[in-house]
C-alpha cells in the first residue's frame, strides 16, 4: 500500500500531462488543418488574374456584342458566351435544373402617350416627359393640388403639383416625397428651364423600360415634368400657382385636373439568368450555398451608338468567370469549401433589379439554404473621390444584415489583399441610395446578408465612353479576389454566419 501511495500521484501526474499532450497535439492538428484551407484558398485565388480579366471583358463589352440589353441580341450572345464557359470550366447545372439558364419573360414599355392638365392637352418631349412609371398606366380626372393645399383637402387619390427648383431632381423629389400623404398618387414638377432639364435628363425618360411579365402590377409613383411655358393659357386658372404670387393658396379647390395615357406600346421579350453550380465538399453542410452575382446586361444600343458597360457591369460579369474557375480547380482538387458555390451572372439589372427580382421569387435553391449574396458592380475604375487612389473599394450593406459577413470581409482584407474598404455608402440615408441600387437588394428584402462591391461611379457612367482601355485591371483582379477569398471563408466554416438580432 505505501508503494502505491507512491506511485499513484506519479501516475496521475503523467495522465494530466499526456492529457495536455494530446489536447495542445490535436488543437495544433486542427489549426493545421484550417491553415492548409486558408493556404488552398491563396493556392486558388491565383487562378483570378488580370489577363484573363482583360481577355474576356475585350469580347464582352465589344462593339459585337450590342450593349447586351435585356432581351435582345446582345445579351442572348452574352448568355451564351456565359454558358460556353462555363461548361467549359465543367461548372454543374444548378439543381432540378437541366440547363445554366434561368429564363424570364419582361414585358417592354416604349415612353410616350398623352397628357393634359384641365382642358390643355400636352405633347410628350416637347411639353412633358415623366420617370418612376414603367407599366400601361391610366389617369383619369385626378385632382391636382399645389403642395401648399394638401391639409385643406379631402384624403382622397389626386396628384401634387410644385415648381422645380433645380437639376437636382433626385434629391428634390425624394425630400418632397417625404412629406406627401399617402393619398397623393405622383408628383407633377413645372420647370422653367424645360429645355436644359430634358437634355439633362432625355436618356433615362426616353429609354423604353421593362417590368417582369409575371408579377402582379405594382403600384407606382409617376414623376412628371412639364414645360412652364405650355400652361400659359392656364395661367389665370391656376389659382395664382403659376402667376408667380408665391406660396398664397388657402383653397381647398383643386389647381389643375390631370389626365394621361403613359406607355401605350407593350412588347414581351425573354431574358435569362446563368447560374454554374459548385457542389460542396462537405455532404452535411453542401445543400447551403453562397451565391456570387453581377449583372451582364447593359443599356444596348442608342441612336446607333454601341453602348458597351466595360465598367458597369462587365468587370463583375468577367470576374464572376474567374472566381468559376478558381472554385472549380478546389473542387477538381478536393480541396473546395463545405458549402455550395452559386455562380450568378443576372441580367435585366439596369432594367429595374429584374433578373435578380425574377431569381428570389423563382429560387433555384431555397432561399432558407442562401447563406449569404456577394454582389459585384464595377470595380474597374476610380471614382471623382478617389482620383489617385486605386487601392479602395465601396462595401455596401455589410453589417446590415450580418456582423459576421463584415467581420469575415474585414478579416479576409486585413489577411489577404489589404485594400481600403471604404464604408461611405454603406447606409440606408444615403442620398444616392446606393443600397437599393444593385442586385443584392432582392436577396437583402429575403433577409440573406449580402455585400456589394463597388468602385462608385465616374464621368463614363452610363455613357458610350465606358469602355476596356479605360478599366484599371490590377485592381479589379484584386476585388475579385477579396469576394473570392470571403466566400470561401464563408463557404468553409463550420458554423454558418448569423443574422444580426
Amino acid at each position: 500500500m505505501k508503494r502505491l501511495k507512491t506511485i499513484l500521484p506519479f501516475y496521475i501526474f503523467n495522465l494530466k500531462l499526456m492529457k495536455h499532450l494530446f489536447s495542445i497535439l490535436f488543437s495544433g492538428a486542427v489549426c493545421v488543418c484550417f491553415s492548409q484551407q486558408l493556404d488552398a484558398a491563396k493556392k486558388y485565388s491565383s487562378y483570378i488574374n488580370e489577363e484573363d480579366l482583360k481577355k474576356n471583358l475585350t469580347i464582352l463589352a465589344s462593339d459585337e456584342y450590342l450593349g447586351r440589353e435585356t432581351g435582345k441580341q446582345g445579351q442572348k450572345m452574352t448568355a451564351e458566351f456565359l454558358t460556353a464557359y462555363f461548361k467549359k470550366l465543367g461548372c454543374a447545372f444548378a439543381p432540378g435544373m437541366t440547363a445554366y439558364e434561368q429564363h424570364f419573360e419582361v414585358i417592354e414599355n416604349t415612353p410616350g402617350g398623352t397628357l393634359s392638365l384641365t382642358n390643355v392637352s400636352l405633347n410628350f418631349k416637347t411639353d412633358f416627359i415623366y420617370y418612376a412609371c414603367k407599366s400601361k398606366t391610366t389617369i383619369e380626372n385626378l385632382p391636382v393640388y399645389s403642395v401648399e393645399q394638401l391639409p385643406l383637402v379631402e384624403e382622397k387619390p389626386c396628384y401634387v403639383i410644385h415648381k422645380l427648383q433645380s437639376l437636382e431632381v433626385r434629391k428634390e423629389v425624394s425630400v418632397l416625397k417625404k412629406e406627401l400623404p399617402k393619398h397623393v398618387k405622383g408628383i407633377i414638377l413645372v420647370s422653367k428651364d424645360y429645355d436644359t432639364l430634358y437634355e439633362y435628363m432625355e436618356h433615362y425618360v426616353t429609354t423604353k423600360s421593362m417590368v417582369l411579365a409575371d408579377e402582379k402590377k405594382k403600384e407606382e409613383f409617376p414623376i412628371l415634368f412639364i414645360k412652364e411655358s405650355s400652361l400659359a393659357s392656364l395661367k389665370k386658372k391656376s389659382n395664382g400657382f403659376l402667376s408667380g404670387k408665391g406660396k398664397v393658396l388657402k383653397t381647398s379647390k383643386p389647381v389643375f385636373t390631370l389626365n394621361a395615357q403613359l406607355n401605350t406600346q407593350e412588347e414581351k421579350l425573354t431574358s435569362s439568368n446563368v447560374l454554374a453550380y459548385i457542389e460542396g465538399s462537405d455532404p452535411a453542410l453542401s445543400k447551403e450555398v453562397v451565391i456570387i452575382t453581377a449583372h451582364y446586361d447593359h443599356i444596348g444600343v442608342d441612336h446607333g451608338v454601341v453602348y458597351n458597360g466595360a465598367d458597369d457591369d462587365g468587370t463583375g460579369t468577367v470576374a464572376l468567370l474567374e472566381l468559376a474557375e478558381a472554385f472549380m480547380e478546389a473542387k477538381k482538387n478536393g480541396q473546395g469549401p463545405k458549402r455550395s458555390i452559386l455562380i450568378m451572372p443576372v441580367s435585366g439589372e439596369e432594367k429595374g433589379l429584374l433578373g435578380s427580382d425574377y431569381y428570389s421569387s423563382h429560387p433555384v435553391i431555397p432561399l432558407e439554404n442562401t447563406v449569404a449574396d456577394l454582389n459585384i458592380d464595377m470595380i474597374g475604375r476610380n471614382d471623382i473621390g478617389h482620383e489617385k487612389d486605386t487601392n479602395y473599394i465601396y462595401i455596401i450593406g455589410s453589417n446590415m444584415l450580418s456582423n459576421d459577413l463584415h467581420e469575415a470581409n474585414e478579416r479576409m482584407n486585413a489577411k489577404y489583399t489589404q485594400l481600403k474598404l471604404d464604408y461611405k455608402f454603406n447606409s440606408l440615408s444615403d442620398p444616392n441610395q446606393f443600397y437599393y441600387r444593385s442586385d443584392h437588394y432582392n436577396f437583402a428584402k429575403h433577409n440573406i446578408p449580402v455585400i456589394f462591391y463597388f468602385s462608385g461611379v465616374h464621368e463614363d457612367y452610363h455613357q458610350p465612353t465606358d469602355d476596356v482601355e479605360k478599366i484599371l485591371f490590377p485592381k479589379t483582379e484584386k476585388v475579385a479576389r477579396l469576394v473570392f477569398f470571403t466566400a470561401w471563408e464563408i463557404a468553409d466554416a463550420s458554423k454558418r454566419i448569423t443574422l444580426n438580432r
